[in-house]
């Protein structure tokens, strides 16, 4: 059985998440738990305490009623949570109450400019919560994953911990792994980097089918690198990498990047 969290501010994006998470795992026992959060004061609690507003409790219940129209795993309950809090806080406290293996999110929420590609509270709660997260954009359309692109440099060692859920999603869906190598200079690899390098390649065989290496270097813009690796279903990123993860992450728009309208994103943690 999973714990996977779902954020929801009753938008369209978080709402396309969770139908993309039941889909995700149709095969696989859920839990799924609806958190909203409001901050403090807000005009979405009851005067005088900490319950939700009457329009916060209608909002639960028309997605909760859709979530089990579209359901098609008997496995698969919702379990909701209201929450007057810090977002990250909130979302820190139920990952530890409820054990939780898998944040799922949409990339933005119903306040975010249009241009926006990753939300301020989807990149914090990537950022800022030490549990792995998949962000699902506005446009994604569920498909079977096949090809999940890995994208490092190779400057940090990769825990079996971090690699855990990265392992678990391509065994789900019998998916190939394309570890993407970026080196800036020409001196990398490093001898540090070298070491990094077998051990991810290790962890990966034999459980994944193929592991496929791509290079690059110099390309100070890693996003154009998907312009010759559309091919692909998934995009992970290890927080750990601060600097790969924000150049990843910046709040861009680029309509020609594959990523940016439909890949879902996966950041470790470990």
């Amino acid at each position: 059985m999973m714990n996977i969290l779902l954020p929801t501010d009753f938008s369209d994006n978080s709402r396309n998440a969770a139908a993309y998470a039941l889909q995700f795992f149709k095969d696989t026992p859920c839990d799924f738990h609806l958190l909203h959060v409001v901050p403090i004061p807000s005009p979405d609690l009851v005067t005088g305490n900490m319950r939700m507003s009457p329009i916060v409790k209608k909002h639960f219940d028309k997605l909760l009623t859709w979530l089990e129209s579209i359901k098609t795993n008997p496995g698969h309950h919702f379990h909701i949570c209201f929450k007057a809090d810090y977002l990250i806080d909130a979302v820190r406290a139920k990952v530890h109450e409820k054990k939780i293996d898998l944040i799922l999110m949409g990339t933005k929420g119903k306040t975010n400019n249009e241009g926006v590609v990753i939300g301020k509270n989807t990149s914090d709660v990537m950022m800022k919560v030490k549990c792995p997260v998949l962000a699902i954009s506005e446009n994604a359309v569920f498909k079977q994953h096949k090809q999940i692109l890995f994208p490092t440099d190779y400057n940090i060692k990769y825990g079996s911990k971090m690699l855990r859920t990265l392992l678990n999603l391509a065994s789900l869906s019998k998916a190939n792994v394309r570890i993407l190598e970026i080196f800036n200079t020409e001196k990398e690899p490093s001898e540090e980097q070298i070491i990094n390098r077998e051990f991810l390649q290790s962890s990966f065989s034999p459980r994944i089918p193929v592991l496929q290496t791509y290079y690059s270097s110099k390309e100070p813009n890693p996003k154009k690198i998907f312009m010759a690796n559309r091919n692909v279903d998934m995009i992970v990123l290890a927080a750990k990498n601060l600097n790969l993860c924000q150049r990843f992450l910046q709040n861009e728009e680029d309509k020609n990047i594959p990523f940016i309208n439909q890949l879902p994103l996966l950041v470790l943690h470990g």
